[in-house]
């Protein structure tokens, strides 16, 4: 079994494609698509919108900018967002240097090795072999710049299904009663 709770899904692509035979029962995906999507579709408004994986791509730049004042980095975040207890949490995170270039790291990895393994992936015909449950958020862009995940996604996995859940770019923190119900539901059908 195996989730990946990243909004951005780098991850996802070697994960899903190098260990599917080890990963019988599920995957999936939260508010993300591959790498290589994002990328070939990126035009004015993923520039706007998603500037920071382009900034995010540089050395040593992205974690001084970060580090010299975190809040005001993730300035988004807050208590009445996702509950005292996650913000706490991230809050406490995002004031650590090691998890901020472990961060930056992974958005580093989609842009420089992740969407060539993709694009291999695709080229060769290779899709992810076990059943994919595709979840996002209605109060974020993902649906609105790329229209139906769970059709981008289908082009990657044999067995797709999924739906958008109420809450913003956190759905994990923001409606993690949500996100909990339909994983278990998908496991459990």
């Amino acid at each position: 079994m195996a989730s990946n709770c990243k909004r951005f899904t780098s991850t996802r692509g070697t994960f899903g494609f190098a260990w599917r035979e080890a990963v019988p029962l599920f995957f999936s995906c939260i508010d993300g698509l591959p790498v290589l999507e994002h990328l070939e579709r990126a035009d004015w408004k993923f520039a706007r919108d998603w500037y920071h994986w382009f900034f995010f791509a540089q050395p040593d730049k992205p974690e001084r900018v970060i580090s010299a004042d975190p809040c005001a980095w993730y300035d988004k975040l807050s208590p009445e967002l996702m509950g005292q207890e996650a913000y706490a949490d991230i809050h406490e995170a995002i004031h650590r240097p090691e998890t901020i270039h472990g961060m930056i790291e992974d958005y580093r990895a989609g842009i420089r090795i992740d969407h060539i393994h993709d694009k291999a992936d695709r080229d060769a015909g290779r899709k992810i072999g076990c059943p994919t449950l595709c979840l996002w958020s209605l109060r974020d862009d993902l649906e609105q710049i790329y229209g139906d995940p769970v059709a981008i996604w289908k082009d990657w996995a044999i067995d797709v299904s999924g739906f958008g859940i109420d809450s913003g770019h956190h759905v994990a923190e923001e409606n993690p009663v949500a996100l909990a119900k339909a994983i278990v539901n998908f496991l459990t059908k």
